[in-house]
């Protein structure tokens, strides 16, 4: 009896311990593929990139012309 209920007092613990880091694993994993879907890749930004700096030089050229009248 004395037996059981020191196993009871070891064992219970322990699997508790072991719950809670499975469940925190879990929700690491979900957060981490959600900040992978989150990011852009390289090549998408290079590319987003030129096309505002071809707007910036575009906008340029108009504030030029507008302050040589």
């Amino acid at each position: 009896m004395i037996w059981n209920i020191v196993l009871t007092f070891v064992v219970l613990p322990i699997g508790w311990w072991a719950n809670q880091i499975a469940s925190e694993v879990k929700r690491l994993n979900i957060l981490l593929n959600m900040t992978r879907e989150n990011y852009i890749k390289r090549e998408e930004h290079a590319g987003e990139l030129g096309r505002v700096v071809d707007h910036l030089v575009r906008l340029e050229g108009k504030i030029d012309k507008l302050a040589e009248k």
